[in-house]
């Protein structure tokens, strides 16, 4: 047993587990962050299962505004530049935002379900040329960092690190979940949601642990 796997409880590597298998089959996870950012938590879901009737689902429990964590390269691959440079960013999170996008050509508004569960699933389709992208649209691609979860501990670096631990392409729609009263999800909510729908809730810190347990192990 490696001293991550000592230190850290064994249920919670497990709730990693199921958290992988589930995203690996097209199910939700909902992922939060710990003690000192409040718990604020997010439904991912992965790019290339993100059929209408999913996003739809996606919407009923969150603010709506459709994030899509993408891979270190990939934003680049598409030619969507940052919003703010680094060294000009003054948001609370530091998150990097992409020009938000459109697919182009079957959309119609960009605005609604269908249309924004096109242009997720582009986002993730390695035939997605640059040109196809309508901007500014209306989903809006984050860029995570190179390392993960293991170099920053947000959620755009969760979502790509759990695609990719589930075999995906590491693209992943992320929504920041709310209240019937629309204001953030604190851990009790979350924890009604995630028992209301049976859905695995992990932390970004469970998934830092269980990568760092991997890479005990040389994996």
């Amino acid at each position: 047993m490696t001293v991550v796997e000592q230190t850290v409880a064994p249920e919670r590597l497990l709730a990693v587990e199921q958290a992988i298998d589930a995203f690996a089959e097209g199910g939700f996870v909902i992922v939060f962050d710990d003690t000192s950012k409040d718990h604020r938590g997010a439904l991912l879901l992965a790019a290339e299962h993100a059929h209408v009737g999913a996003l739809r689902q996606l919407l009923d429990h969150t603010s709506g505004m459709v994030c899509v964590a993408l891979p270190h390269g990939r934003a680049e691959h598409l030619r969507l530049p940052r919003i703010v440079a680094d060294e000009e960013h003054t948001g609370l999170l530091s998150t990097a935002f992409t020009v938000p996008v459109d697919l182009l050509g079957p959309t119609t508004t960009g605005l609604s379900a269908r249309d924004r569960s096109r242009t997720v699933q582009a986002l993730a389709d390695p035939q997605t040329a640059p040109e196809q992208l309508g901007r500014p649209g209306h989903v809006f691609p984050v860029c995570a960092v190179p390392g993960g979860v293991l170099e920053r501990d947000g959620h755009a670096e969760a979502a790509v690190d759990l695609s990719r631990l589930a075999g995906l392409s590491g693209v992943t729609a992320i929504c920041a979940v709310v209240t019937p009263d629309w204001e953030p999800a604190d851990y009790e909510d979350l924890s009604r949601l995630a028992a209301s729908r049976l859905l695995p809730l992990i932390s970004v810190a469970d998934l830092v642990a269980y990568r760092l347990a991997r890479k005990a192990l040389g994996r």
